[in-house]
């Protein structure tokens, strides 16, 4: 954009020289505002040639302003550098000296005006990039809510059918014990219905929800199931994902407990450890067997993936007749807040 220094008019005054600056100032502010204006209403969207009118209109927009701009400065100058500056401009001397006006200022301006329209294409393109980026992590988070809740909803089939062969076994040899199961399970599914999105639930909730579970099992078992918890009070209002627990303590029953006649124990413990909540399930019954890892446990490996990317952590230990262990790592600070 062309300037002037104000000591090329030792005539002029201070003032006068401060106003015409701002009205030359103004002019290429308003002109500029017109190329802002086109830009926004027909936005270079893509280099390809296909799109060439549109570049083709910002280029002779841009040399028009370049030129109008720069004849406006010219005119201003001249007023400037007149002594009689409230006569009307002579037209032969604003002829003579505008080509090499031109040639000095024009591509100066012109570049300019590419500048401005660049620098607003550039901040458009940016914020239209940061607000894709923003709607496709809404829609990644989502994404990863759903799958969770489709995995949650995987285990309720398996869960049902379990406790319903649970029940069919039990009408003819123990009708009170199918009766009271039937109402236990009516009980279980409402509270697992009354928070049916929730990703994170406090370790009380969650353990309020193994007790449930277990009500039910325990008709079932009879004085065969010995249950222990040891889990500290100040874990209980950690989070931790909902019904995580429940595939583990199933898988337990299952395959460790169910098949011996003297039953077992059955024991839930929690610790803390550096930027972690630790979590086991333990029993003393047939043990572990490689490659035996059914529906429940592979669902929580999954759902621990979706969470934590990787930070969670489940792994079985134990051997053939020894009882299994089941440890389950979350770490403290999930996404979506603290635990």
């Amino acid at each position: 954009m062309a300037s002037w220094d104000l000591a090329m008019y030792p005539s002029a005054s201070i003032f006068r020289m401060l106003v015409l600056n701002l009205l030359q100032n103004g002019t290429w502010g308003l002109l500029g505002l017109f190329l802002l204006w086109l830009a926004n209403r027909r936005p270079i969207e893509t280099l390809a040639w296909s799109h060439w009118r549109v570049w083709a209109l910002h280029l002779l927009a841009s040399v028009a302003v370049a030129a109008l701009g720069l004849f406006l400065a010219y005119l201003i100058s001249l007023w400037v550098q007149s002594d009689e500056w409230k006569k009307p401009l002579d037209l032969a001397m604003v002829l003579k000296g505008l080509p090499r006006f031109y040639r000095a200022y024009f591509h100066t301006n012109l570049l300019f005006m590419w500048a401005v329209v660049a620098a607003f294409h550039g901040l458009r393109i940016y914020r239209k990039y940061k607000a894709r980026e923003v709607e496709a992590a809404r829609l990644e988070t989502r994404f990863a809510e759903a799958q969770n809740l489709a995995l949650r909803m995987q285990l309720q089939p398996h869960f049902l059918f379990n406790t319903l062969n649970s029940i069919s076994a039990l009408v003819h040899s123990n009708p009170d014990g199918a009766d009271e199961m039937i109402s236990r399970l009516g009980d279980f599914l409402r509270t697992t219905l009354d928070a049916p999105h929730e990703q994170l639930l406090t370790l009380r909730r969650e353990l309020a929800f193994i007790q449930d579970y277990l009500a039910i099992e325990q008709i079932r078992f009879q004085d065969r199931l010995r249950v222990e918890v040891q889990i500290p009070a100040d874990l209980m209002e950690l989070r931790v994902p909902s019904f995580i627990l429940q595939p583990l303590v199933e898988n337990a029953l299952k395959h460790g407990l169910a098949d011996r006649p003297q039953g077992g124990t059955l024991t839930i413990r929690g610790r803390r450890e550096p930027g972690s909540l630790v979590l086991e399930v333990q029993d003393d019954g047939e043990g572990f067997v490689p490659g035996r890892e059914g529906v429940g446990l592979a669902n929580v490996r999954s759902r621990l993936g979706l969470l934590y990317k990787g930070r969670g952590q489940l792994d079985l230990l134990g051997a053939a007749g020894r009882g299994t262990l089941v440890v389950l790592r979350l770490p403290i600070d999930p996404p979506g807040g603290d635990l």
